[in-house]
């Protein structure tokens, strides 16, 4: 759940920032976002050095996520 909040907060983050900021495990951290990737919830961009994780928004599932996130947020 704080990988969701901070990424609809953020759109796109590399790897290491998201770890920052949601302080779990690293490794726990790269098999719960492949397993968001598995669902198509997240995209995971990898480039030379690093990973950039972004929200699929193409999936109807991630926008409802979002909704509920932001009338959770009003509560």
């Amino acid at each position: 759940m704080r990988i969701l909040l901070v990424l609809f907060k953020e759109e796109e983050i590399s790897i290491s920032k998201l770890y920052k900021k949601t302080r779990i495990n690293y490794k726990k951290l790269e098999k719960d976002l492949e397993l968001l990737e598995d669902k198509h919830i997240v995209d995971i961009i990898k480039g030379d050095k690093s990973k950039i994780i972004r929200l699929n928004y193409s999936n109807p599932k991630v926008i409802i996520l979002k909704n509920l996130f932001e009338e959770l947020e009003n509560i």
